[in-house]
């Protein structure tokens, strides 16, 4: 039993901590959350088209780095990096949990059309390939469009998060009427929508709740 569970979050942005820290810390008494936070690493991996070998390098160090610093869990919060977790999952010897897996097997129970949204390219291809991952060994092929926003991304580093929230919301709305069988965020961050989304009918999934939910429940059973 631990008392004070550890978890390590390694992002690539400092965006939305405190609410992350409220949710795991009201959801699991005592735990400690910590970061490691590398805001290069998204730049990097956009002017490249993926992740090179100097951001692979990179989060393995940082995953090395948590484990040494006694986390019980590290947690990969950024998608765009997912499949790096991938590989750094095999440097140490502690549970390592992409954010977005949770989100990816709920898509795949409820079918097989899927619209992905994001801002980051980079985010949603990762994305997709969990899905399609996931249908192939449910013996399903897996139809995943991908709809990227920039101008919503824009929008948010101009300091316009209004607009960025408009942007996706008005573009959601529209992928609303069109027949899939959900409609996934592939960013984290995308929660702040989740709101706005109420008169939606096709299911729209985002990582936050299912990811750190199951991080959360994991950490509770280091408690008991």
């Amino acid at each position: 039993m631990k008392e004070h569970p550890h978890v390590t979050i390694l992002q690539t942005s400092f965006a939305k901590r405190d609410d992350t820290v409220r949710f795991l810390t009201e959801k699991v008494p005592g735990v400690d959350v910590e970061f490691i936070t590398d805001s290069t690493i998204l730049k990097d991996v956009r002017k490249n088209g993926g992740p090179t070998q100097a951001v692979i390098d990179r989060m393995r160090l940082y995953a090395k780095a948590a484990e040494i610093s006694g986390a019980d869990l590290i947690i990969n919060s950024c998608s765009t990096v997912g499949e790096v977790a991938d590989i750094y999952r095999k440097d140490v010897k502690i549970p390592v949990m992409k954010v977005e897996d949770p989100m990816c097997r709920e898509a795949a129970s409820l079918g097989t059309k899927f619209a992905i949204i994001g801002t980051v390219e980079t985010s949603m291809h990762p994305v997709g390939r969990i899905i399609e991952r996931l249908g192939k060994e449910q013996g399903k092929t897996m139809d995943c469009s991908y709809f990227v926003q920039t101008e919503a991304w824009n929008a948010l580093t101009a300091g316009h998060p209004e607009e960025h929230n408009r942007i996706l919301l008005a573009n959601i709305k529209q992928l609303d009427t069109e027949g899939y069988d959900a409609i996934v965020m592939s960013q984290v961050s995308m929660r702040a929508l989740l709101p706005e989304l109420g008169g939606t009918k096709t299911p729209v999934l985002c990582s936050f709740y299912s990811g750190y939910g199951a991080a959360a429940d994991y950490l509770n059973k280091l408690r008991t």
